[in-house]
């Protein structure tokens, strides 16, 4: 395959350059290349340092990304018989993602989290999974896999009731377990806590501080902001969650965030976030949302590209799928 970064390293030096632009120019990569590449992105490189590498590997997923229509992922989610998610599954986007899902679900079982130190993974969309030395919890998980992650979480929050930041299965699976569900809605055969804006909830070590504010200017007091302090164990690192709030008024962390993730499109002006609370790394997030159309709503690999250019902040990640980071204050 022809390789075409060039485009990119011009958009990382200024956001001149439109998308919409580049987008034309993505050659498809053979199913080989394809394969090298997510590998690239999951295993051989991180979200946070945008080399050639990365960045070649960025263009060749985008590129099979641009040709997987809302109405092919709604057929792959339709298709019941195991034999045919199975061959779906063989390449292409339905590859990368159960790659990717595996990945997590291996890697959550089996990584021993170090004192003082965090594990996160990037799921899908905005989807993470969390492992501190101590508990393992889920913000706005949404995978037709969700279900194999319930024995080895043990709490999950949602931010709010869009379907693609929950599964109802998944919560009726938690609360099968007596595991807590925390959301500002109620699901059908799921024990919820309703959280409220300004409360604070613990889970063991961990303590939840809620901000309920909007998702646009229809939908008002929609989604819940997560501050979560993570624990001693973990040298109380925060994370700040904020779903698809688009209000950066209504955010308003009370310690020092270590990590902030907010959907990078929704009209959020993150710069003015960044201003404001001075967050320590940002990972830029709700990218490839497959159940939007390609024109509409779909946030690539570029449009990430040419946020993080704009953006004053010297820790921008672009995390992708199945990516682990190992958050240690101490030596970031």
């Amino acid at each position: 395959m022809k390789k075409v970064i060039t485009s990119l390293l011009v958009l990382m030096a200024s956001a001149v350059v439109a998308s919409a632009q580049i987008v034309k120019q993505l050659e498809e990569p053979t199913d080989k290349e394809f394969r090298k590449a997510v590998k690239t992105l999951m295993y051989k490189t991180n979200g946070h340092d945008i080399t050639p590498k990365r960045m070649e590997a960025m263009e060749s997923v985008q590129a099979v990304f641009n040709r997987f229509t809302h109405t092919a992922w709604s057929d792959y989610l339709g298709e019941s018989d195991p034999a045919k998610v199975a061959e779906l599954e063989r390449t292409g986007i339905p590859y990368f993602l159960r790659n990717a899902f595996e990945k997590v679900r291996k890697e959550v079982a089996t990584t021993k989290v170090k004192e003082g130190t965090v594990a996160i993974w990037l799921l899908y969309n905005m989807g993470y999974i969390v492992k501190t030395p101590t508990s393992t919890f889920g913000i706005d998980i949404y995978s037709r896999y969700a279900e194999d992650l319930l024995d080895m979480i043990d709490f999950v929050m949602i931010t709010h009731a869009h379907g693609d930041h929950y599964t109802k299965e998944m919560a009726e699976g938690m609360t099968r377990r007596n595991k807590p569900v925390f959301a500002n809605f109620d699901i059908a055969e799921a024990n919820v806590t309703r959280v409220e804006d300004g409360k604070v909830y613990e889970v063991g070590d961990v303590k939840i501080r809620t901000t309920i504010g909007d998702h646009n200017a229809q939908l008002l007091n929609y989604v819940v902001a997560y501050e979560i302090d993570c624990g001693e164990s973990t040298d109380n690192t925060i994370l700040y969650h904020t779903g698809d709030s688009y209000n950066y008024t209504q955010l308003n962390p009370q310690q020092q965030v270590d990590i902030f993730i907010p959907h990078m499109a929704v009209s959020l002006d993150i710069q003015s976030s960044i201003d404001k609370f001075k967050p320590r790394h940002v990972f830029l997030s709700h990218l490839h949302e497959l159940g939007h159309s390609i024109e509409k709503w779909r946030w690539t690999f570029h449009d990430a590209l040419d946020l993080k250019s704009r953006l004053r902040h010297d820790h921008i990640w672009i995390p992708c799928w199945g990516e682990k980071v190992v958050y240690d204050r101490s030596n970031w």
